[in-house]
């Protein structure tokens, strides 16, 4: 075929237009990847800054769960009053050093703190201030011990040491002396000066056999028998407690036992006149029988004062005995009232019985110690008078065997003044001694109090008192304390 010049003209025409149509469509896919990438660019940066934002709220997420896992951890493992290591950590680092000082032989010693008259504290001025002297009690026992030693609260105001690579006798001597002199300074708080004292337990571990709960234990016991000794000192524990220990919590589960089944009885000791040799009252006491035997007072009592409900409930049924003997009987009656009870538990209990019955509370007396007083005297001399205003009286008993301060006898109000039997022993010994207990005597009655003489045994302790000094009597010259069938068959007769 033959091309003709017009033929390539109409070629060329068609050739600049495909090519016209191929750029404008290269241009148009071109502007369209362009947007394509732009808008990818976009996407890409959206993208970017929902990554970033999540980013920043999961890491957001991880510090305030890694903050929740310390506070967790510092809520399972320290005491958030005092910040000390919690019964939990103590326990866990105890096992520990317990295995560690088994299988290397490494001496430790742990001690147990109690706090003496920190209950008082409570009561007296309310948990705020007694939170505070936790407090401040923690912060001085840190700053005594090392650093590495471990220190914790159990709770209230129970505290313990574990002293790691130390068993030292002088060394841990040193180191309770120290806890203890710091402790009973002053604490300053809210411009109150409050005291405080504390009682130590000090164990040794040299016995492989002894469980790290058998640690634990031991500790406790020495500082129970630090309390029992006169608190504010510190003891090593020894074999010869954990039996003691025993025979305690036996007795104890006893004494627990007949104050639930009634098998406490009163015996009363007659209170007879100097003048007519007549009973004019009675000291009720209180007396425990097991198998058979009378346990001593002196057994029983503080093992009673340890639960404050079982003390609560033999004083309550021995006021309620009293109270039926009034109505048989023309005399007055006492009965011994603990510290532990010297409280507006007492006052209210008093009242609830003057509601519901019918009697004179003029006739009951009670008698409570020089010692149970000190422990906080604004706070009974608050109670004397409460309980003074209902009628009822309260004698102080064993004058002389305390301290003796004239100061608190002006300050608190008592009805009688019971001498102890001490002042009486020592009377017939010389004539300073008996004119000793005349002026005891005669300042009883310039303070109007009414005089009881405890521990009249012998007519010659008995011709020290002239008929005309109208003071009352009380001792086995006269007569023991008697059950009380026997008590008022006695007073049946005399009548």
């Amino acid at each position: 075929m033959k091309i003709t010049k017009t033929m390539l003209k109409e070629e060329i025409k068609t050739l600049h237009k495909a090519a016209s149509l191929h750029a404008k469509y290269s241009i148009s896919q071109y502007k369209q990847v362009l947007d394509t990438l732009e808008k990818l660019e976009e996407e890409k940066q959206l993208l970017e800054k929902k990554v970033k934002l999540r980013t920043s709220h999961l890491e957001h997420e991880i510090a305030q769960k890694e903050d929740l896992a310390n506070k967790l951890q510092q809520l399972a493992q320290y005491d958030q009053l005092t910040k000390l290591a919690n019964r939990y950590l103590f326990l866990s680092e105890l096992e520990l050093i317990h295995k560690e000082a088994q299988l290397l032989k490494k001496p430790f010693s742990l001690l147990f703190i109690d706090l003496d008259g920190f209950k008082l504290i409570n009561d007296t001025y309310g948990h705020e201030i007694g939170d505070e002297l936790l407090k401040k009690v923690a912060k001085k026992i840190r700053n005594i011990v090392r650093k590495d030693d471990m220190v914790a609260r159990l709770g209230g105001d129970e505290f313990t040491i574990i002293l790691r690579n130390l068993d030292s006798n002088e060394k841990l001597k040193h180191i309770s002396t120290m806890i203890i002199d710091s402790i009973q300074e002053a604490f300053l708080i809210d411009e109150l000066e409050i005291y405080v004292g504390a009682s130590i337990g000090i164990y040794r571990y040299n016995n492989d056999e002894d469980s790290f709960q058998d640690i634990i234990s031991k500790a406790d016991i020495a500082m129970y028998e630090a309390k029992k000794a006169g608190k504010g000192r510190y003891i090593f524990f020894d074999e010869s407690m954990q039996k003691e220990l025993q025979r305690h919590i036996s007795m104890k589960q006893k004494i627990k036992n007949a104050v639930n089944e009634g098998k406490f009885v009163n015996y009363f000791q007659p209170i007879i006149s100097s003048k007519d040799h007549k009973i004019k009252g009675a000291e009720v006491l209180l007396r425990f029988q097991d198998d058979q035997v009378l346990v001593p007072p002196a057994i029983f009592i503080p093992i009673l004062e340890e639960d404050i409900h079982l003390i609560q409930n033999v004083t309550y049924w021995q006021i309620q005995t009293i109270m039926h003997l009034l109505d048989k009987t023309d005399i007055f009656y006492s009965v011994n009232i603990s510290a532990k009870l010297l409280n507006f538990d007492l006052v209210q209990m008093l009242e609830e019985l003057i509601e519901k019955n019918t009697f004179d509370p003029s006739l009951i007396f009670f008698e409570v110690t020089e010692t149970s007083l000190l422990e906080n005297i604004a706070l009974a001399s608050k109670i004397l008078s409460k309980i003074q205003e209902m009628g009822f009286n309260f004698s102080l008993d064993d004058f002389g065997t305390g301290y003796s301060s004239l100061a608190y006898l002006k300050e608190l109000s008592f009805n009688t003044l019971k001498i102890d039997k001490k002042f009486l022993d020592d009377a017939n010994k010389s004539v300073k001694n008996k004119k000793l207990l005349q002026s005891i005597i005669n300042m009883a009655k310039v303070l109007e109090m009414k005089i009881v003489l405890e521990g009249i045994e012998t007519q010659q302790q008995l011709s020290l008192f002239r008929k005309s000094q109208r003071i009352k009597l009380q001792g086995f010259f006269f007569y023991k304390p008697l059950p009380q069938d026997e008590f008022l068959q006695v007073l049946s007769k005399e009548k």
